[in-house]
């Protein structure tokens, strides 16, 4: 069965973004003091959106203002990783993205971050244009695990049958939100492995975006 409608993730899924934003993440914490700042504290908010994020860093290092600065050093350390060709396109999407527009398949890209960010990565990687539509943070009031991102983005692609979608992610989060969606995922793992929830949650757990052909 073809599908009518794919919708992508974009952090991780579609960018090896998360390599760039915990680099920036990293050097912003240490100009500013910021102890304990690990992988392991990072990879808790990957695909739930920066409001998330800075709620939960409120919490647990107590200073609003730090953290207000943290998230601007940080994003400003990102661009220039960028721009030096430090975001690389993950493997397989140029080959799978191919084989879908052959197959008329609508292409949506369904990301929490902010479309600033999207289209900024979108230009500086040669991808401006690949997709039919793009969802961002901005057009939501919840970001993942909501399922407000990938219902929208089902929405302005003319609420197609849902059993004729898939959902491509890489967290935990996206497939929870998916699921939320009453969406088909599949998985393709980033940074984090897939657990218990994503191997029962999910149509599938591939290792890269060609192999989603084989579906």
């Amino acid at each position: 069965m073809n599908l009518d409608l794919v919708l992508f993730d974009m952090d991780g899924l579609v960018f090896d973004s998360e390599t760039v934003y915990f680099e920036a993440n990293q050097i912003a914490a240490k100009e500013l003091g910021l102890a304990n700042y690990t992988f392991d504290y990072y990879q808790q908010y990957i695909g739930a959106g920066d409001d998330a994020m800075v709620a939960g860093m409120i919490r647990d290092y107590g200073d609003e203002k730090v953290v207000a600065q943290f998230m601007e050093r940080s994003k400003a350390l990102v661009h220039p990783l960028v721009k030096q060709g430090e975001l690389k396109i993950k493997p397989g999407f140029h080959e799978l993205v191919s084989y879908l527009k052959a197959k008329q398949t609508k292409i949506y890209l369904a990301s929490s971050n902010f479309i600033s960010e999207i289209n900024f990565f979108l230009e500086n990687t040669g991808l401006s244009g690949t997709f039919d539509g793009i969802i961002s943070a901005d057009d939501v009031a919840k970001a993942k695990p909501a399922p407000d991102i990938f219902l929208a983005a089902w929405e302005k692609a003319g609420c197609p049958p849902k059993e004729k979608c898939l959902v491509l992610e890489d967290s935990l989060n996206g497939i929870k939100a998916a699921n939320n969606a009453q969406l088909p995922v599949a998985m393709v793992p980033d940074c984090i492995a897939p657990n218990d929830y994503a191997r029962q949650n999910t149509v599938a757990i591939v290792a890269d975006l060609a192999k989603i052909k084989n579906l």
